[in-house]
Protein backbone atom coordinates (compact mmCIF):
# COMPACT_ATOMS: atom_id res chain seq x y z
CA UNK A 1 0.00 0.00 0.00
CA UNK A 2 2.86 2.37 0.76
CA UNK A 3 4.71 1.59 -2.45
CA UNK A 4 1.80 2.11 -4.85
CA UNK A 5 1.70 5.95 -4.43
CA UNK A 6 5.49 5.99 -4.58
CA UNK A 7 5.48 4.10 -7.89
CA UNK A 8 2.86 6.49 -9.28
CA UNK A 9 4.82 9.56 -8.12
CA UNK A 10 7.99 8.20 -9.72
CA UNK A 11 6.32 7.57 -13.07
CA UNK A 12 4.61 11.00 -13.17
CA UNK A 13 7.75 12.89 -12.17
CA UNK A 14 9.89 10.88 -14.56
CA UNK A 15 7.54 11.67 -17.47
CA UNK A 16 7.61 15.40 -16.63
CA UNK A 17 11.41 15.36 -16.49
CA UNK A 18 11.50 13.43 -19.75
CA UNK A 19 9.29 16.10 -21.30
CA UNK A 20 11.69 18.82 -20.12
CA UNK A 21 14.72 16.88 -21.39
CA UNK A 22 13.11 16.54 -24.82
CA UNK A 23 12.42 20.29 -24.88
CA UNK A 24 16.12 20.95 -24.22
CA UNK A 25 16.71 19.92 -27.83
CA UNK A 26 13.81 21.79 -29.44
CA UNK A 27 15.87 24.83 -30.45
CA UNK A 28 18.61 22.55 -31.76
CA UNK A 29 16.15 20.60 -33.92
CA UNK A 30 14.65 23.83 -35.26
CA UNK A 31 18.11 25.22 -36.03
CA UNK A 32 19.06 21.99 -37.84
CA UNK A 33 15.99 22.27 -40.08
CA UNK A 34 16.74 25.92 -40.87
CA UNK A 35 20.34 25.09 -41.75
CA UNK A 36 19.10 22.79 -44.50
CA UNK A 37 17.02 25.52 -46.16
CA UNK A 38 18.63 27.23 -49.19
CA UNK A 39 19.66 30.88 -48.95
CA UNK A 40 17.14 33.19 -50.61
CA UNK A 41 18.41 35.92 -52.92
CA UNK A 42 15.09 37.79 -53.14
CA UNK A 43 15.44 39.60 -49.82
CA UNK A 44 13.63 42.88 -49.07
CA UNK A 45 15.17 46.26 -48.47
CA UNK A 46 16.15 46.74 -44.82
CA UNK A 47 16.79 49.67 -42.50
CA UNK A 48 19.10 48.99 -39.56
CA UNK A 49 18.48 51.30 -36.58
CA UNK A 50 21.11 51.77 -33.87
CA UNK A 51 20.01 53.81 -30.84
CA UNK A 52 23.07 55.00 -28.93
CA UNK A 53 23.93 57.16 -25.93
CA UNK A 54 27.54 57.93 -25.02
CA UNK A 55 28.82 54.81 -26.79
CA UNK A 56 31.36 56.24 -29.21
CA UNK A 57 33.89 53.43 -28.72
CA UNK A 58 31.31 50.75 -29.40
CA UNK A 59 30.04 52.60 -32.47
CA UNK A 60 33.58 52.82 -33.78
CA UNK A 61 33.64 49.00 -33.87
CA UNK A 62 30.02 48.36 -34.82
CA UNK A 63 29.32 50.81 -37.66
CA UNK A 64 31.94 49.46 -40.11
CA UNK A 65 30.63 45.93 -39.53
CA UNK A 66 27.09 47.05 -40.36
CA UNK A 67 27.89 49.39 -43.22
CA UNK A 68 30.11 46.88 -45.04
CA UNK A 69 27.59 44.04 -45.11
CA UNK A 70 27.35 41.98 -48.31
CA UNK A 71 23.64 42.51 -48.93
CA UNK A 72 22.13 42.02 -52.41
CA UNK A 73 19.23 44.45 -51.84
CA UNK A 74 19.10 48.04 -50.68
CA UNK A 75 19.89 48.71 -47.04
CA UNK A 76 20.65 51.67 -44.83
CA UNK A 77 21.91 52.25 -41.30
CA UNK A 78 20.19 54.88 -39.16
CA UNK A 79 21.99 56.02 -36.02
CA UNK A 80 19.75 57.69 -33.42
CA UNK A 81 21.69 59.73 -30.88
CA UNK A 82 19.94 59.70 -27.49
CA UNK A 83 21.28 62.99 -26.11
CA UNK A 84 24.93 61.87 -25.95
CA UNK A 85 27.50 64.06 -24.25
CA UNK A 86 30.65 62.37 -25.58
CA UNK A 87 32.05 62.39 -29.14
CA UNK A 88 29.19 60.34 -30.58
CA UNK A 89 27.86 63.15 -32.78
CA UNK A 90 31.23 63.93 -34.38
CA UNK A 91 31.89 60.21 -34.87
CA UNK A 92 28.59 59.76 -36.68
CA UNK A 93 29.35 62.74 -38.93
CA UNK A 94 32.71 61.20 -39.78
CA UNK A 95 31.17 57.85 -40.72
CA UNK A 96 28.36 59.55 -42.67
CA UNK A 97 30.96 61.26 -44.83
CA UNK A 98 32.68 57.92 -45.58
CA UNK A 99 29.53 55.79 -45.96
CA UNK A 100 26.61 57.28 -47.93
CA UNK A 101 24.18 54.60 -46.63
CA UNK A 102 24.57 55.91 -43.08
CA UNK A 103 21.96 58.37 -41.87
CA UNK A 104 21.83 60.02 -38.47
CA UNK A 105 19.27 61.75 -36.31
CA UNK A 106 19.00 62.66 -32.65
CA UNK A 107 16.50 63.16 -29.88
CA UNK A 108 15.74 66.67 -28.64
CA UNK A 109 17.39 67.75 -25.43
CA UNK A 110 13.97 68.06 -23.78
CA UNK A 111 13.54 64.26 -24.02
CA UNK A 112 15.83 63.48 -21.10
CA UNK A 113 13.04 62.71 -18.63
CA UNK A 114 11.12 60.20 -20.76
CA UNK A 115 11.79 56.70 -22.07
CA UNK A 116 14.67 57.46 -24.40
CA UNK A 117 14.84 53.95 -25.81
CA UNK A 118 11.22 53.96 -26.95
CA UNK A 119 11.46 57.45 -28.42
CA UNK A 120 14.67 56.54 -30.26
CA UNK A 121 13.09 53.42 -31.74
CA UNK A 122 10.02 55.40 -32.79
CA UNK A 123 12.19 58.06 -34.40
CA UNK A 124 14.18 55.38 -36.20
CA UNK A 125 10.95 53.83 -37.49
CA UNK A 126 9.78 57.16 -38.88
CA UNK A 127 13.14 57.84 -40.52
CA UNK A 128 13.40 54.37 -42.12
CA UNK A 129 13.10 54.20 -45.89
CA UNK A 130 12.17 50.48 -45.91
CA UNK A 131 9.29 48.55 -44.37
CA UNK A 132 11.55 46.09 -42.54
CA UNK A 133 13.52 47.66 -39.69
CA UNK A 134 16.24 45.84 -37.72
CA UNK A 135 17.01 47.26 -34.28
CA UNK A 136 20.54 46.62 -33.02
CA UNK A 137 22.17 47.67 -29.76
CA UNK A 138 25.67 49.20 -29.87
CA UNK A 139 27.14 46.57 -27.51
CA UNK A 140 26.35 43.73 -29.96
CA UNK A 141 28.48 42.79 -32.96
CA UNK A 142 27.66 40.76 -36.10
CA UNK A 143 29.88 37.76 -36.74
CA UNK A 144 30.48 38.32 -40.45
CA UNK A 145 29.61 40.27 -43.58
CA UNK A 146 26.74 37.92 -44.40
CA UNK A 147 24.96 38.65 -41.12
CA UNK A 148 22.28 40.92 -42.58
CA UNK A 149 21.62 38.54 -45.48
CA UNK A 150 21.16 35.66 -43.03
CA UNK A 151 18.83 37.75 -40.88
CA UNK A 152 16.73 38.63 -43.93
CA UNK A 153 16.07 34.94 -44.67
CA UNK A 154 13.28 35.00 -42.07
CA UNK A 155 11.59 38.20 -43.30
CA UNK A 156 8.59 36.71 -45.07
CA UNK A 157 5.57 38.42 -46.57
CA UNK A 158 3.26 36.92 -43.93
CA UNK A 159 5.43 38.03 -40.98
CA UNK A 160 5.48 41.28 -39.06
CA UNK A 161 8.45 40.52 -36.76
CA UNK A 162 11.45 38.23 -36.49
CA UNK A 163 13.41 37.23 -33.39
CA UNK A 164 16.41 35.07 -32.60
CA UNK A 165 18.96 34.25 -29.90
CA UNK A 166 21.96 36.35 -28.87
CA UNK A 167 25.07 35.00 -27.20
CA UNK A 168 27.71 36.59 -25.01
CA UNK A 169 31.35 36.83 -25.90
CA UNK A 170 33.23 33.64 -24.93
CA UNK A 171 34.88 34.84 -21.72
CA UNK A 172 35.23 33.55 -18.20
CA UNK A 173 32.74 34.08 -15.40
CA UNK A 174 30.25 35.70 -14.97
CA UNK A 175 29.54 35.48 -18.71
CA UNK A 176 29.30 31.68 -18.64
CA UNK A 177 26.76 31.76 -15.83
CA UNK A 178 24.83 34.59 -17.52
CA UNK A 179 24.82 32.72 -20.82
CA UNK A 180 23.32 29.60 -19.26
CA UNK A 181 20.54 31.59 -17.62
CA UNK A 182 19.87 33.34 -20.94
CA UNK A 183 19.75 29.96 -22.70
CA UNK A 184 17.56 28.55 -19.90
CA UNK A 185 14.99 31.25 -20.63
CA UNK A 186 15.36 31.16 -24.41
CA UNK A 187 14.55 27.44 -24.43
CA UNK A 188 11.20 28.33 -22.85
CA UNK A 189 10.00 31.28 -24.92
CA UNK A 190 11.85 31.21 -28.27
CA UNK A 191 9.98 28.17 -29.69
CA UNK A 192 6.72 29.96 -28.91
CA UNK A 193 7.48 32.35 -31.79
CA UNK A 194 6.79 29.53 -34.26
CA UNK A 195 4.41 27.34 -32.26
CA UNK A 196 1.96 30.06 -31.22
CA UNK A 197 1.75 33.71 -30.32
CA UNK A 198 5.27 35.05 -29.65
CA UNK A 199 5.98 35.67 -25.99
CA UNK A 200 9.23 37.62 -25.80
CA UNK A 201 12.21 38.97 -27.73
CA UNK A 202 15.86 39.71 -27.11
CA UNK A 203 16.47 43.38 -26.42
CA UNK A 204 19.73 43.25 -28.39
CA UNK A 205 18.23 42.68 -31.85
CA UNK A 206 14.71 42.73 -33.29
CA UNK A 207 13.27 42.81 -36.82
CA UNK A 208 9.94 44.61 -37.12
CA UNK A 209 7.68 45.87 -39.90
CA UNK A 210 7.32 49.63 -40.07
CA UNK A 211 3.72 49.38 -41.30
CA UNK A 212 2.69 47.12 -38.43
CA UNK A 213 4.40 49.44 -35.94
CA UNK A 214 2.26 52.31 -37.21
CA UNK A 215 -0.95 50.26 -37.18
CA UNK A 216 -0.85 49.71 -33.39
CA UNK A 217 0.62 53.16 -32.59
CA UNK A 218 4.03 51.91 -31.59
CA UNK A 219 4.59 51.74 -27.84
CA UNK A 220 1.11 52.95 -26.86
CA UNK A 221 0.59 49.91 -24.62
CA UNK A 222 3.81 50.43 -22.62
CA UNK A 223 4.78 54.05 -23.08
CA UNK A 224 5.11 54.81 -19.36
CA UNK A 225 7.82 52.20 -18.81
CA UNK A 226 11.56 52.72 -18.99
CA UNK A 227 12.33 49.05 -19.67
CA UNK A 228 11.30 46.19 -21.93
CA UNK A 229 10.92 48.12 -25.19
CA UNK A 230 11.61 45.27 -27.63
CA UNK A 231 10.11 42.53 -25.48
CA UNK A 232 6.80 44.27 -24.82
CA UNK A 233 6.58 45.45 -28.42
CA UNK A 234 6.50 41.82 -29.55
CA UNK A 235 4.50 40.48 -26.62
CA UNK A 236 1.68 43.04 -26.87
CA UNK A 237 1.35 43.52 -30.62
CA UNK A 238 2.51 40.55 -32.72
CA UNK A 239 -0.29 38.06 -33.50
CA UNK A 240 0.01 34.29 -33.65
CA UNK A 241 1.86 33.21 -36.77
CA UNK A 242 3.19 36.71 -37.36
CA UNK A 243 6.67 36.22 -35.89
CA UNK A 244 9.56 34.39 -37.53
CA UNK A 245 12.26 32.59 -35.58
CA UNK A 246 15.76 32.77 -37.04
CA UNK A 247 18.17 30.28 -35.43
CA UNK A 248 20.88 30.32 -38.09
CA UNK A 249 24.30 30.67 -36.49
CA UNK A 250 25.36 33.44 -38.92
CA UNK A 251 22.29 35.51 -37.94
CA UNK A 252 23.29 35.76 -34.30
CA UNK A 253 24.88 38.78 -32.68
CA UNK A 254 27.61 38.55 -30.07
CA UNK A 255 27.01 40.75 -27.04
CA UNK A 256 29.69 42.09 -24.74
CA UNK A 257 30.12 39.95 -21.66
CA UNK A 258 28.45 41.69 -18.70
CA UNK A 259 30.08 42.46 -15.42
CA UNK A 260 28.58 40.79 -12.35
CA UNK A 261 26.96 44.06 -11.22
CA UNK A 262 25.48 44.84 -14.60
CA UNK A 263 24.18 41.29 -14.97
CA UNK A 264 22.32 41.44 -11.64
CA UNK A 265 20.86 44.84 -12.53
CA UNK A 266 19.65 43.55 -15.88
CA UNK A 267 17.86 40.70 -14.13
CA UNK A 268 16.00 43.19 -11.92
CA UNK A 269 14.84 45.11 -15.01
CA UNK A 270 13.89 41.81 -16.61
CA UNK A 271 11.60 40.99 -13.68
CA UNK A 272 9.78 44.31 -14.10
CA UNK A 273 9.34 43.60 -17.79
CA UNK A 274 7.85 40.16 -17.06
CA UNK A 275 5.23 41.80 -14.85
CA UNK A 276 3.75 43.57 -17.88
CA UNK A 277 3.86 40.65 -20.32
CA UNK A 278 0.72 38.89 -21.52
CA UNK A 279 -0.51 35.43 -22.60
CA UNK A 280 2.31 33.56 -20.87
CA UNK A 281 0.40 31.51 -18.31
CA UNK A 282 0.84 28.24 -20.24
CA UNK A 283 4.61 28.75 -20.52
CA UNK A 284 4.93 29.53 -16.82
CA UNK A 285 2.71 26.63 -15.75
CA UNK A 286 4.70 24.16 -17.82
CA UNK A 287 7.94 25.56 -16.44
CA UNK A 288 6.77 25.31 -12.82
CA UNK A 289 5.66 21.71 -13.31
CA UNK A 290 8.98 20.74 -14.86
CA UNK A 291 11.03 22.52 -12.17
CA UNK A 292 9.02 20.89 -9.38
CA UNK A 293 9.47 17.50 -11.04
CA UNK A 294 13.22 18.05 -11.37
CA UNK A 295 13.52 18.83 -7.66
CA UNK A 296 11.22 16.05 -6.41
CA UNK A 297 12.35 13.19 -8.62
CA UNK A 298 15.78 12.68 -6.94
CA UNK A 299 14.10 12.49 -3.53
CA UNK A 300 11.58 9.94 -4.78
CA UNK A 301 14.34 7.87 -6.41
CA UNK A 302 16.38 7.80 -3.20
CA UNK A 303 13.32 6.81 -1.20
CA UNK A 304 12.47 3.97 -3.58
CA UNK A 305 16.04 2.67 -3.57
CA UNK A 306 16.05 2.59 0.23
CA UNK A 307 12.70 0.81 0.47
CA UNK A 308 13.29 -1.60 -2.40
CA UNK A 309 16.98 -2.33 -2.01
CA UNK A 310 16.39 -6.06 -1.76
CA UNK A 311 14.38 -6.17 -5.02
CA UNK A 312 17.24 -6.08 -7.49
CA UNK A 313 15.09 -6.07 -10.63
CA UNK A 314 13.09 -3.02 -9.53
CA UNK A 315 16.23 -1.23 -8.38
CA UNK A 316 17.91 -1.96 -11.72
CA UNK A 317 14.87 -0.66 -13.61
CA UNK A 318 14.82 2.56 -11.56
CA UNK A 319 18.54 3.14 -12.09
CA UNK A 320 18.20 2.45 -15.82
CA UNK A 321 15.34 4.93 -16.15
CA UNK A 322 17.31 7.53 -14.20
CA UNK A 323 20.41 7.09 -16.34
CA UNK A 324 18.33 7.22 -19.54
CA UNK A 325 16.85 10.52 -18.39
CA UNK A 326 20.28 12.00 -17.69
CA UNK A 327 21.61 10.81 -21.05
CA UNK A 328 18.66 12.36 -22.89
CA UNK A 329 19.15 15.67 -21.07
CA UNK A 330 22.81 15.79 -22.01
CA UNK A 331 22.17 14.79 -25.63
CA UNK A 332 19.36 17.28 -26.20
CA UNK A 333 21.17 20.19 -24.55
CA UNK A 334 24.34 19.39 -26.49
CA UNK A 335 22.33 19.45 -29.73
CA UNK A 336 20.97 22.92 -28.91
CA UNK A 337 24.23 24.43 -27.69
CA UNK A 338 26.17 23.11 -30.68
CA UNK A 339 23.65 24.56 -33.14
CA UNK A 340 23.64 27.92 -31.34
CA UNK A 341 27.41 28.11 -30.94
CA UNK A 342 27.41 27.89 -27.13
CA UNK A 343 29.28 25.92 -24.48
CA UNK A 344 27.93 22.42 -23.88
CA UNK A 345 27.52 22.57 -20.06
CA UNK A 346 27.61 18.78 -20.02
CA UNK A 347 29.34 18.28 -16.66
CA UNK A 348 27.64 21.19 -14.92
CA UNK A 349 24.10 20.61 -16.23
CA UNK A 350 22.81 18.63 -13.18
CA UNK A 351 23.81 21.50 -10.90
CA UNK A 352 22.83 24.37 -13.22
CA UNK A 353 19.31 23.11 -13.91
CA UNK A 354 18.77 22.88 -10.16
CA UNK A 355 20.11 26.34 -9.25
CA UNK A 356 18.76 28.27 -12.28
CA UNK A 357 15.27 28.55 -10.71
CA UNK A 358 16.96 29.70 -7.48
CA UNK A 359 18.74 32.47 -9.43
CA UNK A 360 15.41 33.59 -10.82
CA UNK A 361 13.90 33.54 -7.34
CA UNK A 362 16.77 35.73 -6.10
CA UNK A 363 16.16 38.13 -9.00
CA UNK A 364 12.51 38.32 -7.99
CA UNK A 365 13.47 39.16 -4.42
CA UNK A 366 15.79 41.94 -5.58
CA UNK A 367 13.01 43.28 -7.80
CA UNK A 368 10.59 43.34 -4.86
CA UNK A 369 13.09 45.40 -2.84
CA UNK A 370 13.74 47.91 -5.66
CA UNK A 371 11.98 51.27 -5.77
CA UNK A 372 9.44 50.80 -8.58
CA UNK A 373 9.74 54.43 -9.65
CA UNK A 374 13.01 53.66 -11.42
CA UNK A 375 11.09 51.53 -13.94
CA UNK A 376 8.83 54.34 -15.14
CA UNK A 377 9.48 57.60 -16.91
CA UNK A 378 9.38 60.85 -14.98
CA UNK A 379 6.12 62.40 -16.22
CA UNK A 380 6.02 65.42 -13.88
CA UNK A 381 9.23 67.50 -13.95
CA UNK A 382 8.55 68.72 -10.40
CA UNK A 383 8.20 65.23 -8.92
CA UNK A 384 11.21 63.74 -7.11
CA UNK A 385 13.21 61.47 -9.35
CA UNK A 386 14.90 58.46 -7.71
CA UNK A 387 18.39 57.47 -8.70
CA UNK A 388 17.89 55.04 -11.57
CA UNK A 389 19.86 51.89 -12.03
CA UNK A 390 22.49 51.96 -14.80
CA UNK A 391 21.58 50.95 -18.30
CA UNK A 392 20.07 47.47 -18.42
CA UNK A 393 18.78 45.18 -21.15
CA UNK A 394 15.05 44.80 -21.91
CA UNK A 395 14.89 41.05 -22.18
Amino acid sequence: MVLAPLYLAFVVLWVLCLWQAWEFGRLGRMAARQALQPVRADVPGVSVVVACQNEAERLRRLLPLLLEQDYPAEFEVIAVDMCSTDETRSLLEHFAYAYPQLRQTSLPASARDISLRRMAMTLGMKAAAHDWVVFVRPDCMPTGKDWLLTVAQSLGEDKVAAVGPVRYEPTERPARKAQFLRLWRQMRWLPQSELGRPYSAEGCVLCYRRSHFASHRGFASSQTLQVGAETLLVNHNVPAGGCALNLRLQAQLVEEAPTARRWHEERVFCMETWRHMRHGWAIHLRYLLQVAAGWLLPAVVVGMLVLLWGNYYVVAAICAMWLALQALRQTMLRLTTRRLGLSTYCLSLPVLQFVAPLWEAADWCRWRLTDKRVFRKNILPSSPSPNPLPRAGSK
